[in-house]
């Protein structure tokens, strides 16, 4: 386990903190951090994230097969493999269950550019990845099409998905998705939110795309 020490504290802490800040319950949600070129480290399958400890976070390769480690991985392996296969930029990835995320993938609809900071951070619409069965290649598929170059974006009926270059980046895009769920939810009991001027989004995605570099 010394190999890949650093790289299981911090999926583990990562995971811990996705519970201390009430972005999902239980045994529910996934963490994982790019190691190398084809594999990373990855939180394991229905395990109480209080229960764990750095030897129970799994090393797996891209194609499922298990290092190190006793555990199996999470069953939403291939939704992160997909993301690491298609984005190469990024080195982490959480899938999380938060309350008004819950609430918006639950209707479907994406998020226009309605915030700064959702320019800024999570670099732009957030998008709806189409109902896909739980750990299935056909989930990772739709996801990695509905986050595109963004850090975000919503699993139908299910959830979050964000990523980041590190893996509190990548944290801090599931709690920048989280707020802006709830703004949006808020807002839309008055009418429509007003989207940002065109300019503005033009702008603002440039800066994104500038600091993911």
């Amino acid at each position: 386990m010394s190999e890949w020490l650093e790289e299981r504290r911090r999926v583990l802490l990562t995971a811990q903190q996705l519970l201390e800040k009430r972005l999902t319950v239980g045994s529910s949600g996934n963490v994982s951090q790019r190691v190398g070129a084809e594999l990373l480290a990855i939180t394991p399958n229905r395990r109480y994230t209080e229960d764990l400890t750095p030897a129970d976070i799994v090393i797996a390769t891209f194609e499922g097969d298990v290092v190190d480690g006793d555990g199996i991985p999470s069953s939403e392996l291939m939704l992160h493999v997909g993301v690491y296969q298609a984005r190469p930029e990024v080195q982490a990835v959480i899938h999380a269950h938060p309350r008004y995320v819950s609430a918006v993938a639950m209707t479907g609809r994406p998020i226009p550019p309605i915030l700064e900071d959702q320019m800024i951070y999570l670099g732009g619409q957030v998008e709806v990845a189409a109902h896909a069965m739980s750990g299935s290649d056909e989930l990772a598929a739709a996801a990695v099409l509905a986050l595109g170059d963004r850090n975000a974006c919503l699993l139908a009926n299910h959830g979050a998905l964000a990523v980041g270059r590190d893996l509190r980046a990548a944290l801090y895009a599931c709690e920048y998705l989280e707020k802006l769920c709830l703004a949006f939810l808020w807002a839309s009991l008055l009418g429509d939110p007003d989207v940002l001027p065109p300019e503005v989004v033009e702008t603002e995605q440039a800066f994104f795309r500038m600091m993911r570099m």
